[in-house]
């Protein structure tokens, strides 16, 4: 650590050696002794304050024993100044409870310094103000004011909260499946279709359906199935056989009832004994022993175990018998569509022309665009009409990467208000961040994304914790932060954006190479001219900026 300077220095040398406090003259002759270190030289904007670590070391035999001393830290800036909480030291002979400063060995002390954040204080010096006194009852007297830390690198305002932003997903689908289904049950052991199995009323909702779809735009009528089942009794063998046979019957059953209809064609598939559904059925029944049904289920993998385990429970078979097993004897028949839906080109043509688009293809829409401003339109549109909690979020998200945050932060509430989707938690504990309310936002912490917890760790200080939930240019932010310069710029590989060259620029200032940090920043300048106006300011940039 450089020493920023000696009392001496700067020091008028009479004000420790007034009259009012001779015990201060002896100090006074050795105040070149003194070594004052801020750690970090350059201040640091954390969180919502500007923070150093300042270390005085007395020298040995040069702290009077009578003498009591107050050190006040001050921020000195371009239109304003704000006063730290002070400390207070002792010599040994002053009956007080301050640390004590020895005369014969020294002493060192270390004093945490913070201010709350003012963006004034960019460019702006930490002074200690020295005063003391000899006695108690006396006025503290002015002994100097020192210089020790020159700036605030308040890198921490450049993170991108809009990169951890989450998005709520649409349910666009390019392909929809539409089904319609009738069961065409059986008696036990049998597969013929009875007399009245299959109603006239299933054979015209099945019918309906393939009218409604067959020659429908973007519609495709898929092949019509019938699947066979069996009750999971008896051997195993018979009941593939009878799974089947049954959907054969099943098939033919159908296809009779639905001859005039043209084209039709099927897929028979048997499933044998049907132990899924017999798990569905005994989970949704009020039966008083189910528990036991299911955890032999789960215990036994092979059918005849199964079978066998159920039937010595002869109550609870019974009740099987009854009103279950019954179900389970079927031929279920599906009838399917495919819905193609609009492509890219159309629903973007849809969207510039105005044309009618329900929810879930505007939500998807929006995505077809880059400029965050237009599908800022189209999810408020879709907000609006719609009252949909995802279109109010992703609504936020766009106005949160225009970095119109208060607008965001509305609509991120109007979406809580709908849905407690964990996605809000973390874009509202962003926003607050972003305002600078971090107790807020650490409400919203528990359930937020990782990249936002990052962002929580950054303003905690907290720099390699945070690098370790982040990437890209926010975790090159925390690696510079916490001195890791080479990481930083491998975190930046192959982000070319403006803020990612203004860092880089930054990177190499760190490292002393002015010419590639006066190249970075030229090309940062290129893409955002306004952000030469951080470049100024900046402290990292103090030795290069007049080459800009």
């Amino acid at each position: 650590m450089k020493k920023f300077l000696k009392y001496g220095v700067v020091m008028a040398m009479a004000a420790f050696t007034l009259s009012s406090c001779n015990c201060f003259k002896k100090m006074a002759k050795n105040t070149d002794q003194i070594s004052i270190v801020a750690n970090p030289e350059v201040l640091t904007l954390v969180g919502n304050e500007i923070v150093t670590d300042v270390t005085v070391v007395f020298p040995e035999k040069y702290y009077n024993p009578k003498a009591i001393v107050r050190i006040t830290p001050i921020l000195v800036f371009d239109g304003g100044a704000i006063e730290g909480a002070p400390k207070y030291l002792q010599g040994e002979r002053v009956k007080d409870n301050y640390p004590v400063i020895s005369k014969h060995n020294g002493g060192v002390y270390t004093q945490r310094i913070a201010f709350p954040w003012d963006p004034r204080a960019r460019k702006c010096v930490l002074e200690l103000k020295v005063e003391g006194k000899c006695k108690e009852g006396d006025d503290f007297v002015l002994g100097g004011v020192i210089p020790v830390a020159e700036g605030v690198n308040a890198l921490q305002e450049n993170l991108s909260y809009a990169d951890a932003l989450i998005v709520m997903p649409d349910d666009f689908k390019r392909i929809t499946h539409e089904s319609e289904s009738v069961n065409i049950m059986y008696l036990v052991n049998q597969s013929n279709v009875r007399r009245g199995e299959l109603t006239k009323a299933q054979t015209k909702l099945f019918e309906d359906f393939i009218k409604e779809n067959e020659n429908k735009d973007r519609v495709t009528l898929g092949n019509i199935e019938a699947k066979g089942y069996a009750s999971p009794e008896g051997p195993e063998g018979l009941n593939e056989r009878l799974s089947k046979a049954r959907s054969e019957s099943g098939k033919n059953a159908i296809s009779r009832e639905l001859r005039k209809l043209k084209d039709l064609k099927y897929d028979v598939a048997a499933y044998g004994e049907d132990w899924e559904g017999f798990k569905e059925l005994v989970e949704a029944s009020n039966m008083k022993d189910k528990a036991m049904i299911i955890q032999v289920l789960n215990m036994y993998s092979s059918a005849a175990q199964r079978d066998a385990e159920i039937k010595n429970m002869s109550a609870v078979f019974e009740e099987l018998k009854k009103n279950i097993l019954p179900e389970l004897r079927r031929t279920q028949m599906v009838a399917t569509t495919d819905i193609q839906g609009k492509t890219d080109t159309e629903l973007v043509a849809a969207i510039n022309n105005r044309e009618p688009l329900n929810l879930e293809e505007t939500l998807f829409a929006a995505t077809l665009f880059d400029d965050c401003a237009k599908k800022g339109e189209i999810y408020k549109a879709a907000a609006e009409k719609w009252n949909d909690a995802r279109a109010w979020n992703n609504l936020g998200v766009s106005l949160g990467h225009q970095n119109k945050w208060a607008e965001a932060e509305n609509a991120f509430q109007k979406a809580t208000n709908l849905s407690s989707n964990p996605a809000l938690a973390n874009n509202l504990a962003l926003s607050a961040m972003v305002r600078g309310d971090l107790k807020k936002a650490a409400e919203y912490l528990p359930t937020a994304g990782e990249h936002t917890k990052g962002l929580a760790s950054i303003h905690g200080g907290k720099y390699a914790e945070a690098s370790s939930n982040l990437e890209g240019y926010n975790k090159a932010v925390a690696e510079v932060l916490n001195g890791n310069l080479s990481a930083a710029k491998n975190a930046l590989v192959g982000d070319n954006s403006a803020k990612a060259d203004y860092l880089r620029g930054v990177i190499y200032a760190k490292e002393g190479n002015k010419t590639a940090a006066v190249a970075e920043l030229k090309k940062a300048n290129e893409k955002d001219p306004a952000i030469m106006d951080r470049a100024r300011e900046d402290i990292n940039l103090k030795e290069i900026v007049a080459e800009l």
